[in-house]
């Protein structure tokens, strides 16, 4: 079940927090390992290869998910958005794959990691979220800890 939009304004409640915090930090720990795993495979595989076993992932996942689960597409008039996500998703593990493999991941994570300040700002503009000055002091911190790792000294 989708939970409802919550307005800008709302604070979350603390015991909503799990149901967002858990994921996040899933998320937080997969990308973590991602970083290493892509470094890892790019020294036996090209880029390539590497998005054709992503690819394969994703299929296996999406077989679950209707095998499994039940699930089903659907085209619904705003599909238009979940094809965009998964068209960005798409390009940025791609994205991610080339500059690991030419850089270091403990400098290309970093970098790659400063994308709050994009969501921060387009939040504000497409979705009208507040861009509150806790929000912004924030995001300001992610970038200056994303100069620091990457400048060398």
């Amino acid at each position: 079940m989708k939970s409802e939009p919550r307005s800008g304004d709302d604070e979350p409640r603390f015991g909503s927090a799990a149901a967002w915090l858990i994921p996040s930090l899933s998320y937080m720990m997969l990308v973590g390992l991602l970083g290493i795993t892509t470094k890892l495979a790019l020294d036996d595989l090209e880029w390539p290869q590497l998005v054709l076993w992503t690819s394969i992932s994703y299929a296996v996942i999406a077989i679950s998910l209707v095998a499994l689960g039940g699930q089903r597409l659907q085209l619904v008039p705003d599909a238009r958005w979940g094809v965009t996500s998964g068209g960005f998703a798409a390009t940025a593990l791609i994205m991610l794959f080339l500059a690991i493999d030419s850089g270091e991941v403990s400098t290309v994570i970093p970098i790659t990691a400063s994308y709050p300040a994009v969501t921060l700002v387009l939040a504000a503009l497409v979705l009208k979220e507040r861009a509150t000055p806790k929000r912004i002091l924030a995001t300001s911190l992610v970038i200056a800890g994303v100069i620091l790792l990457t400048v060398e000294g």
